[in-house]
């Protein structure tokens, strides 16, 4: 992963992402030791730089990582807020999970694929509210196909 530079009151900042640890200008922060909260998908870290405080944002479920600083992407020097899971999304995570239930090994395969698959969609605030939905309705639909189509075609070698 590519490290994160940052300026604080004129010092410099070098912040790499290390397996369960920041490391800022060489010195080693453990995640664990560092102050932290949850909020939805996402598990914050306050880093202390100086005076100020960089949050580590880390996606507990499809993973990713975002430093920022008073609001700001340290990447991209764009504005960033978490993105929050819209409450609509569930509503395609029973669908999901239904999948899941009726459909064996190879239904919990597609419905962790989609669950993933539509927790990005929904979350991405580029598209609009009724783009969202429709990607996440196709996505819930193409993997509910593609369970039945692969049950379809093991029932026809098995009994045809």
């Amino acid at each position: 992963m590519k490290p994160w530079n940052v300026v604080v009151d004129g010092r410099q900042y070098e912040i790499k992402a290390r397996g369960g640890s920041l490391v800022v200008n060489g010195e080693k922060n453990k995640l664990k030791n560092l102050m932290s909260k949850k909020d939805g998908m996402w598990k914050i870290y306050e880093l202390p730089l100086g005076p100020k405080k960089a949050e580590y944002y880390v996606n507990t479920w499809i993973g990713g990582a975002k430093l920022a600083m008073d609001g700001v992407d340290c990447a991209t020097g764009k504005p960033f807020s978490a993105p929050k899971l819209p409450k609509w999304a569930y509503v395609f995570f029973v669908g999901f999970l239904a999948l899941a239930a009726l459909g064996g090994a190879m239904g919990w395969l597609a419905a962790v694929v989609g669950i993933v698959a539509t927790t990005s969609v929904s979350c991405n605030e580029s598209f609009s509210i009724p783009v969202r939905v429709l990607l996440d309705l196709v996505i819930l639909v193409a993997c509910w196909a593609v369970v039945f189509g692969i049950a379809m075609v093991v029932a026809g070698l098995i009994y045809g």
